[in-house]
């Protein structure tokens, strides 16, 4: 199988051949220079630029209201849990640093005291970026999405079996056809395997590879809701595989972890995603399918998964001008099933939601009621679930 290791050498070689591209942008930037000072920009927070740099630092705190109901198929009461808590509060930063083809990006987890992202993505000649540090993989769409611009209080539970999350790696990426009906964008990655904030390890690495075509010439950024109000549709359709040996059979916020049913093993994993979006008067769609397939190399078992979601979402008052135009609604279909050799394990979601803009997604009430039913984690039972958040960046 393919290791983490191999691509050293084409990375280097691929930075040393941009040497020349660095430094001609580099004049480029001197020449242009840049006005020098310390401000506050609302749309990014505290914000530095001395030539050609131009960092910024931001706060940001999400504050959550759980109320959850599972009813179980025992003689057992139900269970009920009700909890007021920050889910997430984090420093984060980044931009021009020095040049303009440097960008730099950092967030750190002041809940989990951890860094979440760490990372430097250098721009050679206008047309090919290259990545290294930690990250979100560019794999689906619902993760890359920040959970603070996301149209729903928390992602579809095809996230937990599907994500590949944060990984430390490296990436190339390059736009084709910009501005044709062609438009395309594609990603290929060396990620470690191992999950959040661990190195590779001698037997660990994926391949990553993602094609995203822009069919209306302009990629859709990775933000739910067409807070825009697009007059122009603007759509997009991606295919992603990755594939290669890890220890984990999930990812996470939390790290390297592993499904229910799996335990700590060296595991064989490949997977492939189709996806698409648009976004057009107000109007989002969003919708994934996943497909998983975990070989345990010890054993040779192999297990197969299945799962996606559809979510759309519409400010009313762009087609009826009595509803506030501040209120976004959306809903969510998704489904998930663990393991395709086995019979009733599917797990499945309905959730409904609205937002409340104040000044878009960093400054938002939502609020959402989901359906749960989960036959691997309570069979035969349902989980009804209910969650107002406060979403605010400064």
């Amino acid at each position: 199988m393919w290791r983490f290791q191999s691509l050293w050498a084409p990375v280097c070689l691929l930075l040393a051949a941009s040497v020349p591209c660095f430094s001609a942008q580099a004049e480029e930037d001197d020449k242009a220079g840049s006005m020098d000072g310390l401000g506050y920009e609302r749309n990014r927070g505290l914000v530095i630029r001395r030539g050609g740099t131009d960092l910024w630092l931001g706060l940001r705190g999400q504050f959550r209201y759980n109320d959850s109901t599972t009813e179980l198929d025992t003689d057992e009461d139900d269970l009920i849990d009700r909890s007021l808590s920050v889910n997430r509060a984090r420093i984060k930063g980044g931009g021009a640093a020095v040049w303009s083809w440097l960008d730099v990006y950092g967030e750190y987890d002041l809940v989990g005291s951890q860094w979440l992202d760490h990372r430097a993505t250098v721009t050679v000649g206008g047309w090919l970026d290259i990545r290294v540090g930690q990250w979100k993989s560019e794999f689906s769409r619902e993760r890359i999405n920040s959970s603070g611009k996301q149209q729903l209080v928390e992602r579809s539970i095809s996230t937990y079996w599907f994500t590949i999350d944060r990984q430390r790696g490296f990436s190339t990426s390059t736009r084709l056809g910009e501005g044709s009906a062609w438009d395309s964008r594609i990603w290929i990655q060396a990620l470690s395997g191992v999950g959040l904030n661990r190195s590779a390890e001698r037997d660990s690495g994926l391949l990553l590879g993602r094609w995203q075509w822009n069919p209306d010439g302009e990629p859709l950024p990775f933000s739910g809701s067409d807070l825009s109000r697009r007059r122009e549709r603007v759509s997009s359709v991606a295919l992603a595989f990755v594939t290669g040996d890890t220890p984990c059979t999930r990812f996470s916020s939390e790290g390297c972890g592993q499904l229910p049913g799996f335990e700590d093993g060296s595991y064989e994993l490949g997977q492939v995603m189709l996806e698409s979006a648009f976004q057009w008067r107000g109007v989002s769609w969003e919708q994934e399918l996943h497909f998983k397939r975990i070989r345990d190399e010890d054993s040779g078992e192999v297990t197969r998964l299945i799962g996606g979601y559809a979510q759309l979402g519409s400010f009313l008052n762009e087609w009826w001008p009595a509803f506030p135009a501040p209120l976004e609604i959306a809903g969510r279909v998704a489904m998930v099933d663990p393991d395709l050799g086995r019979a009733d394990d599917l797990s499945r979601e309905l959730t409904l939601g609205a937002n409340w803009f104040f000044e878009g997604h960093r400054n938002k009430l939502s609020a959402d009621i989901s359906w749960l039913k989960d036959e691997v984690q309570f069979p035969g039972g349902q989980q009804t679930r209910l969650r107002l958040q406060w979403e605010v960046s400064l």
